[in-house]
């Protein structure tokens, strides 16, 4: 037989070919193994594929709440590029460690504008994945409120013959 497929390996089986999920909550015991939720260390598990670094673009991030995440994982070593929003003295300290760079990104309007909330996730293979959602990186948004999560397949880089996809970017 072949391999045995991890729980969030089986949840994106489940749910192509859209890959869209609901955040687990806490206090709905319904979601915590149900097919079609998920959790921030679901999206960093290593059965996804190594990550070699990744990219998380929010507004408001709780940067213990988020490396603890990543630390559940053991993937805390490699390198963290943050670009975010609101004011945030731990983000903008010179006390980050050595792997994680952060970026403040000032809104222009205070309120009512637009912003991204999505991952880009480095694999060793080459490929990328890409995570939009719905949520802040804060445990309140992630705990115990229902947020919207659309996980990409993993991207490909294409190989020499670039006509083999219909991508200039170089993947698929």
């Amino acid at each position: 037989g072949g391999q045995k497929l991890s729980g969030v390996q089986a949840k994106l089986r489940a749910a192509a070919p859209f890959n869209y999920f609901l955040t687990k909550v806490r206090d709905c015991p319904a979601t915590h193994k149900a097919l079609d939720s998920i959790y921030m260390t679901d999206i960093l598990h290593p059965s996804l594929g190594k990550l070699t670094s990744t990219l998380q673009i929010n507004f408001m991030v709780e940067l213990d709440w988020l490396t603890m995440n990543y630390e559940a994982t053991k993937t805390d070593h490699l390198p963290l590029v943050i670009l975010y929003g609101a004011e945030n003295p731990d983000l903008a300290s010179s006390n980050l460690a050595s792997n994680i760079r952060a970026v403040r990104v000032k809104p222009k309007y205070p309120y009512g504008t637009h912003h991204t909330k999505m991952m880009v996730l480095m694999y060793e293979d080459g490929s990328v994945r890409v995570v939009v959602h719905t949520a802040n990186l804060v445990p309140d948004d992630w705990h115990n409120r229902t947020q919207g999560v659309w996980v990409s397949d993993k991207c490909s880089k294409l190989g020499e013959d670039a006509g083999s996809g219909e991508s200039p970017t170089g993947f698929k």
